[in-house]
């Protein structure tokens, strides 16, 4: 009895989950749509790890996809544009993203089973925004 409740109430919380993020943060949506439209550098780990390192490098935005296995972005010392778009998926996996100190770091996260955290201090005199779209099924997004 108990297992036929838990299943609708899961489809239910996926849904208002998606209705409720899409109407909050329906900017930074609207950001990552643009950034899709720009073409975005694809990086993907599949059953492996994925190790990225941008020091020095023009940034403008990325697709992180991991799927049994785990992906880090290293952005310290990269050159990041004033508006940024990062689009990452954790399924049964791990994503790691270092930002920089002087980036203000936006989140929209649909986790299911899974969780974001946001390590990165938002300071509003930082003019570089990085708008990361999360989405974690078993897995996890960890910003640093």
């Amino acid at each position: 009895m108990i297992v036929k409740m838990i299943v609708p109430t899961i489809f239910v919380a996926v849904g208002l989950s998606m209705i409720f993020n899409e109407t909050i943060k329906s900017n930074i949506a609207n950001k990552v749509k643009e950034g899709k439209k720009n073409g975005l550098e694809n990086i993907t780990a599949t059953f492996a790890e994925q190790k990225v390192n941008k020091d020095n490098e023009e940034f403008r935005g990325a697709n992180l996809d991991a799927v049994f296995g785990g992906v880090v972005l290293d952005l310290r010392k990269a050159n990041v544009e004033k508006e940024s778009v990062i689009k990452a998926s954790a399924i049964f996996g791990g994503v790691e993203i270092f930002v920089p100190t002087d980036v203000n770091v936006k989140v929209k996260a649909t986790p299911i089973f899974g969780g974001v955290s946001n390590k990165n201090i938002t300071n509003k005199e930082n003019e570089k925004t990085i708008y990361i779209d999360a989405f974690c099924m078993f897995g996890g997004v960890d910003i640093k």
